[in-house]
């Protein structure tokens, strides 16, 4: 942990890994705050650890203060939620609340009841093996195949290329021999429409390839939707987080995740769950990072979140 952050490089561990305010300006607005860092060899784990860190602490100081106002509190802690399966097996009806809000969310005042509409897509390609002193005419590369698919992707429209409400085609996994080779996609749009517009690029892809010769199959599976249908006839779910943030000095910053949550799952099956932030940037990755200042606000907001849903329902 860096302490009373003062600007600069911080040095991640003891090789030559930094993490920069070139790279991450966000940084700037953090001097004289205590900066939680990964040592540079893997990612700091704060999405999600930090949520469960600030639910419990917020729950601990209400205990410890029963003179602040709340009514039944309800909490729960799904595993599995990076890979689509978080939500699964969680039974809203035992649950038994009227909404929730996750703390899954990035830099403070984030708040969130937007994500991407998401789907998986796998490519298969399968290939003809022979001795290559021979293979003239006889010879199917699977991997030429795949290389030749992924190369004539749209490159404007992949992660690195997108921001804000803009969707995409992202390559996240890929194997490769001369027989068998496969692409693994996840694609991403905010619009319904423009999700089902990807789905067909990439049928009308895999079609093309096959009518040239090729041996292409495509796999499409549906992971979540947009929450937003869900909780938007619930305004005041977004009202009493706003207020809290406010109540806590904190500036509501909403906008949409480029991602996804349990708790989009969650607000399909019955509870509308917008998210809260935790205080983290750069999830994911090495250069990964969270503050004690933030992960502080989180807790207070989730404690006025309980004080005010308590006094404006009374």
């Amino acid at each position: 942990m860096v302490e009373n952050y003062q600007g600069g490089d911080i040095a991640l561990g003891k090789g030559d890994v930094v993490l920069s305010p070139i790279q991450y300006p966000d940084l700037h607005a953090l001097h004289g705050h205590d900066i939680i860092t990964t040592d540079g060899t893997t990612l700091l784990g704060a999405d999600n650890k930090a949520g469960i860190a600030e639910i419990i602490s917020a729950v601990e100081f209400l205990m410890a203060n029963p003179d602040i106002p709340h009514g039944d509190i309800k909490i729960g802690f799904t595993p599995d939620e990076e890979i689509g399966r978080g939500a699964d097996l969680f039974d809203v009806d035992k649950f038994a609340a009227k909404w929730a809000y996750t703390v899954d969310g990035g830099p403070v005042g984030e708040l969130e009841y937007e994500n991407f509409n998401a789907a998986a897509a796998l490519v298969e390609f399968k290939g003809v093996s022979v001795h290559p002193g021979t293979a003239k005419g006889k010879m199917v590369n699977a991997m030429t195949a795949a290389a030749r698919f992924h190369a004539d992707m749209p490159l404007e429209e992949t992660p690195e290329c997108t921001s804000g409400y803009e969707g995409f085609y992202h390559l996240h996994n890929a194997q490769m021999s001369l027989t068998d080779s496969s692409l693994h996609y996840i694609l991403r749009d905010f619009d319904k429409d423009e999700l089902a517009r990807k789905k067909a690029y990439l049928e009308d892809k895999v079609a093309t390839f096959n009518a040239q010769g090729s041996q292409v199959s495509l796999t499409i599976t549906d992971n979540y939707s947009n929450m937003r249908e869900m909780v938007e006839p619930h305004p005041h779910i977004i009202e009493i987080a706003k207020q809290a943030m406010e109540s806590c000095e904190v500036k509501p910053n909403i906008k949409p995740i480029r991602g996804g949550t349990d708790g989009a799952r969650l607000s399909f099956m019955g509870l509308p769950c917008p998210n809260l932030f935790t205080g983290g940037y750069n999830f994911h990755g090495i250069h990964e990072f969270i503050t004690v200042q933030g992960m502080e606000l989180a807790v207070k907001v989730i404690v006025q979140i309980a004080k005010d849903t308590a006094i404006r329902y009374r």
